[in-house]
């Protein structure tokens, strides 16, 4: 009665959780362009899309990525064959039990006449399952101890996860050993099948029992000599042998048990194997109850997720739909910290403490202000820094195992940022400098004096070389951005040549509020044509550095 109470409980919750999901799917926005898209008009762009996938030549990618990406994990494989392998272990484990085990009287029995869990196959299989799970996990577990990125982005959600799969499997090992010891079980089992009365027998078959099947009975319950073991067996075959494998063929819970001989008798009073049965079949449907909630929902997310991102271009997307998809996106993120791991910035972690740098911990950020976590100024500016420092390389969307459109998210969360009043701090930075320029741009004698300015420039190489340049023009000449505009001295206020001629001048604000400074794509054309070596791309950003430091001067 309690495990069927228990059971539908945390199946109504699931699916509360569920259908909540879904309806935030629906109405969430990353993007505030997403705003104007209703929840019905989310829902008919994701089946209309889907529909014209499945029926045109694109149904070849969708499986593709259905079956390699999301059943074997290719994904994975690209950037760690020891985490696509904790990985697959895991699934295939956790799949075979749910299957063969969990489910086992209403699926496994329906296809196979002769199943009974304490017979082979099914005996040592979920033996077999378990142990690739219990692997899965501790591969898991030791990349997150020894892999520098992924111990720096774990959190108690991933600690909880790893320690709820950890009491599901250690108590069914420790459970399965226990009945293998138990002479209550024996009890009860011959009570409900065999229906013997005769306690000669009973003796006959517990010696049978002890020896072979190691149960563990009170002194006097067994004996040894051949006739009663002879007769045992006989008795065990008439009776047992058809619905049980010998005990070892669970060679895990086997071993187990052996270990727990000398206590057997003292668990067995305590009704140690109740007990952890009721631990056991509590935190699996602990687990189910939580699927909606936690990293576990990436098992029905992840296929969905991988087949479409496999199937369409994230750019020919119906708005709508893409929408519904951006917000499935990040409840399916596991927090697997694959991103982190390889993200060309994460390095300025060490530079600058803000975790919001590593896509991981972005991610979760943007998750939270989405779903109304609005946070404070300062934490929307620490977000903002974690975005913009972000290059856009797309490694991470590239090397996501399931496949999340990191770079799309990026986009719209810089976006939604900009809609705060958070927009790009360059921009911010740019405006700045132009207001410093204005009183430079407005004098009619210049004094030359550059000395004290290039001993502010040390932060890029040899920047201090802008005293060599002759206005030979050549970085202008080289300068794609230059070549981009129709009217250059309008549109970019001074060419690079000119910056540098600025700066000889002494005009050093003058040079850090021109557009061209801003504007500067760092190609190092400039700097690779000059003919007198002069480093003008690494000019343009030590002017950016300074400016960007006079800035936060008058912030603070």
């Amino acid at each position: 009665m309690f495990f069927s109470i228990s059971l539908y409980l945390a199946l109504a919750i699931c699916l509360v959780g569920l259908i909540y999901k879904a309806y935030s799917w629906l109405t969430v926005s990353v993007d505030p362009r997403d705003r104007q898209y209703s929840a019905a008009k989310r829902a008919g762009a994701a089946i209309s899309g889907l529909l014209r996938t499945v029926f045109s030549p694109r149904i070849g990618a969708l499986l593709r990525g259905l079956v390699w990406d999301g059943l074997l994990q290719g994904r994975s494989l690209k950037h760690s064959a020891l985490a696509w392998l904790g990985h697959i272990l895991l699934f295939v484990g956790f799949m075979g039990l749910l299957l063969l085990h969990a489910l086992g009287e209403q699926i496994t029995a329906s296809l196979f006449s002769d199943y009974y869990p304490t017979l082979d196959p099914w005996l040592w299989l979920r033996e077999v399952l378990g142990l690739m799970v219990l692997a899965g996990v501790g591969i898991i577990v030791l990349r997150r101890l020894t892999v520098g990125g992924l111990r720096q982005t774990t959190r108690a959600r991933d600690r909880v996860a790893i320690a709820l799969l950890a009491v599901i499997l250690l108590s069914g090992f420790a459970l399965q050993a226990l009945k293998i010891t138990s002479s209550d079980a024996f009890d009860r089992m011959v009570n409900e099948y065999a229906g013997m009365d005769d306690p000669q027998e009973l003796k006959a078959l517990r010696s049978v029992w002890a020896a072979d099947y190691g149960v563990v009975f009170a002194p006097g319950a067994i004996g040894s000599d051949q006739d009663l073991l002879e007769q045992g067996r006989e008795l065990n075959e008439n009776n047992c042998i058809d619905c049980h494998s010998p005990a070892n063929h669970a060679f895990a819970s086997y071993g187990l048990s052996v270990l727990l001989r000398p206590v057997a008798l003292g668990l067995d009073q305590a009704n140690a194997s109740q007990i952890l049965y009721y631990i056991h079949f509590l935190a699996c449907f602990l687990g189910l109850a939580l699927l909606p909630f936690t990293k576990f929902l990436h098992l029905l997310l992840g296929p969905v997720i991988l087949a479409v991102n496999a199937a369409t271009e994230r750019e020919g997307m119906n708005p709508a739909a893409r929408a519904a998809l951006r917000a499935m996106e990040m409840d399916a993120c596991t927090h697997c910290g694959t991103c982190s791991v390889h993200c060309s910035v994460g390095i300025t972690m060490s530079l600058i403490p803000n975790y919001d740098i590593l896509p991981s911990e972005r991610l979760a950020s943007l998750s939270a202000k989405t779903h109304g976590g609005e946070g404070d100024r300062a934490r929307l500016a620490q977000t903002r820094e974690g975005a913009y420092i972000c290059t856009s390389c797309q490694r991470c969307t590239r090397l996501c195992p399931l496949g999340i459109n990191l770079h799309d998210l990026w986009t719209a969360q810089r976006q939604d940022l900009a809609d705060e009043g958070l927009g790009t701090p360059l921009r911010e930075i740019a405006e700045f400098a132009e207001q410093a320029a204005q009183p430079s741009r407005g004098r009619h004698e210049v004094l030359v004096d550059t000395g004290g300015f290039k001993k502010t420039l040390k932060h890029s190489a040899q920047a201090g070389s802008f005293t060599e340049c002759y206005s030979c023009r050549e970085c202008t000449n080289a300068c794609p951005l230059v070549h981009m505009s129709e009217w250059p001295n309008q549109e970019l206020d001074l060419l690079p040549h000119q910056v540098m001629y600025c700066l000889k001048l002494g005009l050093m604000e003058e040079a850090m509020g021109s557009r061209m400074v801003w504007n500067c794509l760092t190609c190092y054309e400039c700097q690779q044509t000059c003919p007198n070596l002069v480093q003008v791309t690494d000019v343009m950003y030590e002017l950016r550095y300074l400016a960007a430091q006079a800035a936060m001067a008058r912030e603070n």
